[in-house]
């Protein structure tokens, strides 16, 4: 029953921002990420990438705004007792132009922020039955610059693609300086304009 009240709230939101919303500034995506290495896929796995977007500038011929987004991957250290996730938080700016007169076909291109969490952890067996574990959290920080391309398939649901490159960097404690490395992720999915 709870979720009955649930999905006919939610359906009622998007009901109301079809009938009030006379100009399409936001749009939700939800998508898979892939994470890049060198051209081939790393031993990373996707979870989910989800991003919201504000178009502050938007007119016929291009829109202008800023997105937020966070991308949750996990994955296998080489050892069977570790493992590792990643958070990864994206703000952006970004442009979007239409490439066809009916406006269903946009590219855009953005740069910005990154934040990178990463966590590892340990799982230890004591022996007789007891098992604990450990987490370790590193933060990390970069830009990133993707590119990307949506086609609507109805009036405010589209399907998208992002290639986003990234750099981070890491303090170096023995040479005392940041040392800067790259990540790759494509990222496909759908999303809702509102």
């Amino acid at each position: 029953m709870e979720k009955m009240k649930i999905t006919i709230i939610l359906a009622f939101l998007i009901a109301s921002t079809n009938t009030f919303s006379q100009e399409k500034n936001f749009s939700l995506e939800i998508g898979y990420p892939i994470e890049l290495s060198n051209g081939n896929s790393s031993g990373l796995t996707g979870i989910i990438n989800s991003r919201i977007k504000y178009r502050f500038w938007n007119t016929e011929s291009f829109g202008i705004g800023t997105s937020y987004s966070i991308d949750l991957l996990t994955g296998n250290i080489t050892s069977e007792n570790k493992k590792e996730s990643f958070t990864s938080h994206h703000f952006n700016l970004f442009g979007e132009v239409p490439l066809n007169s009916s406006k269903t076909l946009f590219t855009s291109l953005g740069a910005g922020y990154t934040t990178q969490s990463y966590y590892i952890t340990k799982i230890m067996d004591h022996g007789s039955g007891l098992i604990s574990s450990e987490t370790e959290k590193t933060n990390v920080g970069g830009f990133n610059i993707d590119i990307g391309g949506s086609y609507d398939i109805l009036k405010n649901f589209f399907i998208q693609g992002t290639f986003q490159f990234i750099r981070l960097y890491v303090n170096d404690f023995l040479l005392e300086e940041k040392i800067g490395f790259n990540k790759n992720r494509l990222k496909v999915g759908v999303g809702y304009r509102f």
